[in-house]
């Protein structure tokens, strides 16, 4: 069981402070941005055909018979403008974890990751961050603003008509006569927020925020590193899953958070497991263990199911697959060369 130590969220004065702050930063946008590390891809890749290209395995949740596509760690666990808000600045944020990553690693294949504690410090970060710059957090977000956008409108329309209406009559200067019109005026009243919505500036925020507030609420939980002793690991592109015995839910949109979960994991390599909740060292993870994290892997993705090459774990993959598909990325949230991610439907006249 995790044992983290709960540091409240920001206030509205703190959140202000959070905005400015982020509208001082670098306003330029990284159009693809990955949700999963490269550095963690990279261990999952491996030469292939005639030039020898280190590449990884992909199957697309979408189409998992498909034929697998192959391609280099930098082309894979992309997701076009996630954080579509001086994102330049936010990729600051986890610059040193994913830097100090590879490092962590090395010392695990050699042995000597226990001797210092920055290790166990970078891995922690690493899960954190997984956990808060991933789609099923962005899914949980959108939905969120829609569900709260929805429930102050119908709140007003159905208990604050005659406020609306005069509301609307001094804002405006005449007598609304329409349902939508005071849909307008409740509009108005949050348009603040809505304008941070729509713009990314909260989710933006929010992202960085949790992961330096989920990494201190982590700070002192023991790491375990789990190996197989029989087969490997695969990896999706929702990477730290939340998981707990009794429960098929693997993370945020799925049921499962810090408070009601047994352990967090996230893959290292087709070799290598993080844990925490589970206590502290190495430690071995049989067969049985390595097909439980794989299919919750596979239920997690939003989109592909990564593995090396020539793992043979695209059958396991593609058996693995239930109708359940927790973190299916709606189509609004696909965004091109217009970020849309928070774009409110229209009210819809009374």
């Amino acid at each position: 069981m995790l044992s983290f130590r709960y540091v409240p969220p920001p206030t509205p004065a703190e959140y202000d402070r959070l905005v400015r702050e982020a509208s001082k930063a670098s306003q330029q946008l990284k159009p693809d941005q990955h949700v999963v590390s490269r550095v963690l891809l990279d261990q999952f890749a491996e030469p292939v055909g005639a030039t020898g290209q280190r590449k990884v395995s992909r199957l697309n949740r979408a189409y998992m018979h498909a034929k697998p596509t192959k391609l280099g760690p930098a082309g894979c666990g992309k997701f076009r403008h996630f954080v579509r808000y001086a994102s330049d600045s936010s990729e600051a944020a986890w610059m040193a974890t994913e830097t100090l990553l590879r490092e962590a690693l090395n010392a695990a294949d050699d042995g000597t990751f226990f001797d210092q504690p920055r290790h166990s410090d970078t891995v922690r970060e690493a899960i954190v961050l997984h956990l808060v710059r991933s789609i099923p957090a962005l899914i949980v977000s959108d939905e969120t603003w829609r569900n709260r956008h929805a429930a102050h409108i119908d709140l007003w329309m159905r208990h604050g008509r005659n406020v609306l209406f005069w509301l609307h009559r001094a804002r405006f200067g005449w007598s609304p006569t329409s349902d939508r019109e005071l849909q307008a005026m409740a509009e108005d009243l949050i348009s603040g927020v809505a304008a941070q919505m729509d713009r990314g500036v909260y989710f933006r925020v929010s992202v960085v925020e949790r992961f330096r507030r989920f990494s201190q609420m982590l700070a002192n939980e023991p790491v375990k590193l789990c190996r197989p002793t029989s087969g490997e690991l695969l990896i999706s592109d929702v990477p730290a899953l939340a998981l707990r015995d009794d429960h098929v839910g693997t993370g945020a949109h799925d049921g499962l958070g810090l408070q009601n979960c047994d352990e967090l994991v996230l893959p290292l390599g087709p070799q290598l497991l993080a844990v925490l909740g589970a206590g502290h060292g190495y430690a071995t993870i049989d067969a049985d263990e390595v097909d439980r994290y794989n299919t919750a892997q596979v239920r997690a993705a939003a989109d592909y199911v990564h593995m090396r090459p020539r793992s043979g774990l695209e059958s396991f993959a593609r058996g693995a697959v239930t109708p359940e598909w927790p973190n299916r990325i709606p189509d609004h949230l696909r965004q091109g060369d217009l970020p849309a991610t928070f774009l409110r439907q229209p009210a819809s006249a009374g």
